[in-house]
């Protein structure tokens, strides 16, 4: 009798064990950034309909906020253990592709992106060397959000060209309203104004240059970008008070009227007060000249296969779901974004089909600075913006500073 219960409790240890090793086998970690309460809201609702459908995997959820997340990204992914990791398009994703740190969609998931109708734009967005790296979610294009009341009463148009929006300017100025501000503490808001005047004024491929580090910023062309945004930083366009807050300390100014335009991804919708946001409109970069091409920033934010992830099986479940569900207009409405799954009844936003149109409208497509720039570059690059926001606006030291400190860096890094 005793080796027989001795035996009942191998046999049930041994179970017990198997049915940990399975329970391991079908978790699914998921690394991602929380950005807003809409958006925390909608992916925790989204994770608790697929647990419900799925009751054999055990999620964990890992949110993050956005920058500590892009800090973090690379460590978590050579030490970590997430399954999926929310990213974005551009070298960012290039790095970590060839850096083997992701695996590609397999042929099945690129299959099922196609049949659910995803862009065409948003699949080949993360193409790299033949492989798709991400599952597109949404995408967003920058562009310049007002208030149609303040424009209305100023009898002021949407500007198309340059000349129309220097027009624009002087007359939001003489009424007393500030016309421009950018919260560039972070870097990325100037960023935003840096990409837009050199797609406009220099075009698509010499920006791809720059920001792949093969021509230098101490350029003519270069020189000419921050020529003409200084012009508008020295005629007192931009509101001083906000150059070194956060983007988001920014946004109140527009909403009171004591400024007039504010360069931002129409993402910034998902923040905008329910008592104004029918008031809010939205308008592509001005072309500054008729003979450039319109190119316009449209990031593409992604969910990524780390290739440390546990349970391929498991993600791929999940990735089903998302596409199958109407997951992925829920995830856009609640970013304000295009989601990445084209939606033959697509939900309302409040900057309405503003964005769409710019998208639309695009002879190609850029996906930001720090997401299309090599790393080496990104910080010195921000931090020379930062110092040509602040008075006299030098466009020689400027780009002198960026150079060097790029330099440095890439010394530093060897």
């Amino acid at each position: 009798m005793r080796t027989k219960g001795w035996l009942a409790w191998a046999l049930l240890y041994a179970a017990l064990g198997l049915a940990g090793i399975h329970a391991r086998a079908e978790q699914l970690v998921i690394d991602y950034v929380v950005s807003n309460t809409p958006q925390r809201t909608t992916w925790v609702s989204i994770i608790g309909e697929f647990a419900a459908a799925n009751p054999d995997i055990e999620i964990i959820n890992q949110g993050y906020p956005q920058e500590e997340y892009k800090r973090t990204f690379t460590a978590r992914l050579r030490s970590g253990r997430a399954d999926l990791a929310f990213w974005y398009a551009g070298e960012r994703l290039r790095d970590a592709a060839r850096n083997k740190l992701l695996a590609p969609l397999d042929a099945d998931l690129v299959a099922l992106l196609k049949k659910k109708n995803f862009s065409p734009a948003t699949i080949e967005g993360t193409r790299i060397d033949g492989a798709v790296y991400g599952f597109p979610l949404y995408y967003y294009v920058w562009g310049f959000v007002y208030r149609k009341s303040l424009f209305d009463r100023l009898g002021i148009r949407p500007p198309a060209t340059w000349s129309e929006f220097l027009q624009t300017c002087e007359r939001l100025k003489a009424a007393g309203v500030t016309p421009l501000a950018v919260g560039a503490r972070s870097g990325w808001p100037a960023a935003g104004w840096f990409d837009y005047l050199n797609l406009r004024i220099n075009g698509i491929e010499f920006h791809r240059k720059l920001t792949r580090g093969e021509v230098h910023f101490n350029t003519p062309q270069v020189r000419q970008v921050f020529d003409v945004w200084g012009d508008l930083l020295r005629k007192g366009y931009f509101f001083e008070a906000t150059i070194d807050q956060e983007p988001e300390r920014v946004m109140p100014y527009l909403y009171r009227d004591r400024v007039g335009m504010v360069l931002a991804g129409s993402f910034v919708a998902s923040r905008f007060p329910a008592a104004i946001g029918a008031d809010m409109g939205f308008f592509g970069f001005p072309n500054y000249s008729p003979h450039m091409p319109t190119y316009e920033e449209a990031p593409i934010d992604v969910l990524v296969l780390p290739a440390r992830g546990l349970n391929p099986g498991a993600r791929k479940r999940f990735l089903a779901f998302l596409a199958d569900t109407g997951a992925m207009r829920k995830i856009a409405e609640a970013d304000q974004t295009l989601s990445a799954q084209v939606d033959p009844d697509p939900r309302p936003i409040w900057l309405g089909d503003a964005p769409s149109r710019v998208w639309g409208r695009a002879a190609g497509l850029t996906y930001f600075f720090d997401r299309d720039a090599k790393a080496e570059l990104v910080a010195p690059t921000y931090d020379g913006l930062r110092r040509f926001l602040k008075p006299p606006h030098d466009t020689g030291d400027a780009v002198r500073y960026i150079d060097d400190a790029i330099r440095k860096a890439r010394a530093g890094g060897k």
